[in-house]
């Protein structure tokens, strides 16, 4: 069952019917402290095609089809290759030859066995240049001689390690690409959040997707938690102020374009309506270039965190880590499974190394 905001009892019959079809059947109708009321529906009596919702008041966020502009990606991106595919057994020397080639920023000494191992692990991962500089920087740094303990440090010093907390009054917006895995995050920091204590409070204005309904009530029985469907700012405002949430507060949004100014304009709305803090969702592995622009514009918009998704899908990750470095963003989650009651991974150093050290692409074994 689904529960939607409305200004009157027949305002939410009508949000219902948009976002279930025809059928939909109400199931009780409260009335709210401030004049609302909150309808709960659902069309399981007799199970219709969900009828995407209208653009309405969210630009970008009910499209017939998603245009992402230049930063549209194609269908699975990378994260479905064969893990020899698109390896060059020249990496190494393409990185190697590039820092050592007299660049201000990476001076470094191939002829060092403990520089040359970090490149050896790094470079095969698509790992940026002014990442890996940083992170062998960091690697000096470590007490132990040994290829783990110098990636545990170099991380280490390298990044900020900023997993998220569940608190009511601190509601979460996950933010990013289309295809980024942002619904299934939010289930997952859902399912974690409840093993903390409290019962989550779900938001998603993502209502334009093709399955997206299905997808949320999936989540919604298998988490015995409420979502609310929201079609504008408003619904999140009405949602925030009437619910009196025991646990995490979590928004979902379509995927959008930072560079589309109707995008950004709903993102800011959603954000201001329900006082979220905004967290980027990024694939591990990708277009490291592309990644890179994305966690700048999303910094400009209030992002400080992102969580990586689909390690479990690649076994190069250095494209967003590589951004997430570029922009300046703290590294808050990892996912590496499909299944959402494992919830996400807190981001650590030692994961890191570990991850990095144990599948190195182009190895078989």
């Amino acid at each position: 069952m689904i529960k939607f905001i409305a200004s009157d009892l027949e305002a939410g019959k009508t949000k219902a019917r948009r976002a279930l079809g025809k059928n939909a059947t109400i199931v009780s109708v409260r009335e709210l402290p401030s004049g609302d009321v909150e309808v709960t529906a659902s069309d399981k009596a007799a199970p219709a095609a969900p009828t995407p919702a209208p653009k309405a008041q969210y630009a970008g966020a009910a499209r017939d089809a998603v245009d992402e502009g230049p930063f549209k990606m194609a269908a699975g991106a990378r994260l479905n290759e064969s893990i020899e595919h698109r390896f060059s057994e020249d990496a190494l020397a393409r990185v190697t030859g590039a820092l050592a080639g007299g660049k201000k920023t990476t001076s470094l000494d191939m002829s060092d066995n403990a520089v040359k191992s970090m490149v050896e692990i790094l470079a095969p991962h698509g790992v940026g240049e002014k990442l890996l500089a940083a992170l062998i920087d960091g690697a000096r740094q470590s007490a132990i001689d040994e290829d783990l303990y110098r990636l545990e440090t170099a991380f280490e010093k390298t990044f900020q390690f900023a997993p998220l907390h569940f608190a009511p009054t601190a509601p979460i917006m996950l933010v990013g690409p289309t295809g980024a895995g942002k619904t299934s995050c939010a289930a997952k920091l859902a399912a974690t959040a409840s093993r903390d204590g409290g019962k989550p409070l779900m938001l998603t204005a993502d209502v334009g997707r093709a399955g997206a309904i299905d997808q949320i009530r999936a989540y919604a029985e298998a988490l015995n938690a409420a979502y609310f469907i929201l079609e504008s700012p408003l619904d999140a405002a009405q949602v925030t102020r009437n619910e009196r949430p025991t646990g995490a507060v979590l928004l979902d949004t379509p995927g959008v374009s930072p560079y589309d100014g109707g995008d950004v304009a709903a993102l800011r709305s959603y954000q201001e309506a329900s006082g979220a803090e905004p967290v980027l969702v990024l694939p591990a592995s990708g277009d490291a270039a592309e990644y890179a622009d994305w966690a700048h514009a999303f910094r400009e918009i209030g992002v400080t965190r992102c969580i990586l998704t689909k390690f479990d899908a690649t076994k190069r990750v250095g494209a967003g880590l590589s951004a997430a470095f570029e922009g300046g963003l703290a590294l808050a989650h990892f996912s590496e499974t499909p299944f959402i009651s494992e919830g996400l991974l807190p981001a650590t150093p030692e994961f890191l190394a570990r991850r990095l050290i144990a599948s190195r692409p182009g190895k078989v074994g």
